[in-house]
């Protein structure tokens, strides 16, 4: 449509042009509507609500700062409208600032009417700030104005399996996936949180949902090529991919050698950066760095093994290792570590801060880790991935140190790791350490797969894989699981870690 001309725009004119603009912007023809909210503001400059839509618009269609712009303007003419301090609040929380958000949706509330979808909203505002106890008060006030709100319930279910209340968690996560039996993330989560517990059978199931989800959106494609599905593999052959995280493919490898039991033949697609290391698998199989089409009867991904096996917790195969660090490699690192017979202990203090496991895992610094520098004897080399600038070159050991660390910490040096092969250095410095001790989940899977002894270092709830008690996993004999009790910081799991040690390395 052709803008009016400002002199000749009533009232009535403005309403008739937001609601046609409304209309546009509940299609999600932000464009469309964005003119519009324009052209009403070229006839007045100062409508609240052309502003307030507009910035509404220009959010949802990814404009962010422009949309912030304008409500942070807005708001200081604190105006007493709930719907306007909601959608500030949406905005403020896509730019991951939570505590202006949390107060934009304190007045939302305020001004009313209760709303569950603004109570749901505040939860979420507030989990991201680190206040799981306001969350959950606030998720269950939700659920009190709505009971069936599904992003409440499932938030929720969540928040009390992250909390260690798991059976009440996957009681709300279960009633949500009957709720709503087509919602990927509802399943996805519910297999989580039962895999957390052990219960293998059903949580592979769920987890099969993963392929659904927004987080699982690059599944390798295979032309043609049906999925397995358990059926028999004599005189078949299957193509299975990696998939997720290096350590994922590293803990579940060992798999392969059931699926090559059934008697096919099996292809193991692997990120480039990990066939050398595959290729030391102990199974008749075939390891490649391409991934995509290949020649095959059948495909599944890795992490689809448990499910079609019908993995159970006790089944995981028993085995002291399935990897082994390339024999020149090893030797060449025992040289250049300048192995004395002291106990060797490798360390690392942090993982990835990318990765959604990260909250609450990593340590601070690598002083935390100074009770095992009281461990008599015993040489501390940091196994972490750090900047030159981080390090200092030395004439001892392996030549290199942690920069401003108070006790020596070893470092293998910037150029470790920096070829495109990832994590053949570290297997073989590993291979030569007596101890790994680690919050990071991809060392402790390396560690454990070679068979070395190792320490894990976990919150009071970790990541599935390592469930939530016991001190041993089935998956790696040789490694033992130091725990965070509930409410209890990394220090006295720490003092914990160092004694269990110094006793691995002295056994009476």
């Amino acid at each position: 449509m052709t803008a009016q001309p400002r002199q000749m725009m009533s009232e009535q004119d403005v309403q008739a042009r937001l609601t046609s603009a409304v209309d546009l912007h509940r299609r999600h023809d932000y464009a469309g509507a964005i003119a519009i909210y324009r052209e009403v503001l070229a006839w007045n400059r100062g409508h609240f609500d052309a502003q307030a839509l507009m910035a509404s618009a220009l959010r949802q269609s990814g404009r962010l700062d422009q949309a912030l712009q304008i409500f942070d303007e807005l708001a200081e003419m604190q105006p007493a409208r709930s719907d306007f301090w909601f959608n500030r609040g949406n905005a403020l929380t896509d730019a991951e600032r939570f505590e202006d958000a949390i107060s934009s949706y304190r007045k939302a509330h305020e001004l009313g009417p209760v709303s569950a979808q603004t109570l749901c909203n505040l939860a979420i505002a507030l989990a991201k700030t680190g206040d799981l106890v306001e969350a959950e008060q606030c998720y269950r006030q939700s659920l009190a104005v709505e009971p069936s709100y599904k992003i409440a319930m499932h938030n929720l279910g969540n928040l009390l399996v992250d909390t260690g209340r798991s059976l009440e968690g996957i009681g709300l996560l279960r009633s949500a996936t009957a709720l709503w039996p087509q919602s990927p993330e509802g399943h996805y989560n519910l297999g989580l949180a039962l895999m957390r517990l052990g219960d293998f059978a059903n949580g592979f199931r769920e987890y099969e949902w993963r392929w659904k989800t927004a987080d699982f959106k690059d599944r390798p494609s295979y032309r043609n090529i049906p999925e397995w599905q358990g059926e028999p593999l004599s005189g078949k052959r299957i193509i299975v991919h990696g998939e997720q995280g290096l350590g994922d493919t590293i803990q579940f490898a060992r798999l392969l050698g059931l699926v090559a039991s059934l008697g096919g033949d099996v292809v193991f697609h692997v990120p480039e950066k990990l066939a050398v290391l595959m290729k030391s698998l102990p199974f008749p199989i075939k390891v490649t760095g391409t991934h995509g089409a290949s020649d095959g009867d059948y495909h599944t991904a890795l992490l689809s093994l448990p499910h079609r096996l019908k993995l159970t917790l006790g089944a995981v195969p028993r085995m002291a290792a399935h990897l082994t660090a390339p024999a020149e490699a090893t030797a060449a690192w025992r040289a250049r570590s300048k192995a004395d017979g002291r106990p060797m202990i490798g360390l690392v203090w942090k993982g990835n801060p990318n990765s959604p496991a990260e909250k609450g895992r990593s340590l601070s610094s690598p002083e935390d880790l100074t009770p095992f520098a009281s461990i008599t004897d015993a040489r501390l080399i940091a196994l972490q991935k750090l900047d030159r600038e981080d390090l200092e070159p030395t004439d001892f050991g392996t030549g290199w140190r942690v920069r401003g660390v108070s006790y020596l910490l070893e470092h293998p040096g910037p150029d470790a790791d920096s070829g495109p092969d990832a994590f053949v250095d570290t297997a073989a410095i590993m291979a030569n350490l007596d101890l790994v001790v680690s919050v990071c989940t991809a060392p402790l899977h390396l560690a454990g797969a070679l068979g070395r002894p190792a320490i894990a270092l976990l919150r009071a709830v970790p990541d599935w894989r390592w469930q939530v008690a016991g001190e041993t996993t089935p998956w790696y004999p040789a490694m033992r699981l130091e725990r965070q009790s509930a409410g209890e910081n990394y220090a006295p799991v720490i003092a914990r870690a160092a004694a269990r040690a110094e006793a691995m390395l002295r056994p009476s």
